[in-house]
């Protein structure tokens, strides 16, 4: 009978306590990293890299080429959640964008015009450039 009781007051007591935002902010930077392709007749792809390099190719299917690099950094406790991205080595030249990262689904949208309000939903728009990828794991 005393185990019973003890595994109902465990499992009461677990399952209450919600995940604290600094754990979220973590595995936030380590869900974007890896390489993300379209999923529609979009022709991004993007890696994101655990040192905070991004490198970004244009190109159809798996023919990526013009690549560029660029620089990323996470807002995770951002409603919606942003990312800043600059272009290396000018780091003036950059965008805000929103993103969201569940599974090995990646949206983001660029946000075309300096100093635009950010939108609440993660869509396509006026000003706004929207890339929905998923996961590649064909490259590991």
């Amino acid at each position: 009978m005393r185990p019973l009781l003890a595994i109902a007051l465990l499992t009461t007591f677990a399952t209450a306590a919600p995940v604290p935002k600094t754990l979220q902010k973590q595995d936030d930077a380590k869900r974007v990293i890896g390489t993300w392709k379209p999923t529609s007749s979009d022709s991004a792809w993007f890696e994101f890299a655990a040192d905070g390099t991004l490198k970004t190719w244009h190109g159809q299917g798996i023919n990526r080429d013009s690549a560029m690099n660029w620089t990323y950094s996470l807002v995770p406790d951002s409603t919606p959640r942003r990312m800043r991205l600059n272009r290396v080595p000018d780091s003036q030249n950059g965008y805000d964008c929103l993103y969201e990262c569940a599974g090995d689904t990646l949206k983001f949208v660029f946000l075309l015009r300096a100093g635009m309000t950010p939108p609440q939903k993660i869509e396509a728009g006026t000003d706004l450039q929207l890339h929905v990828l998923t996961r590649d794991t064909t490259d590991k």
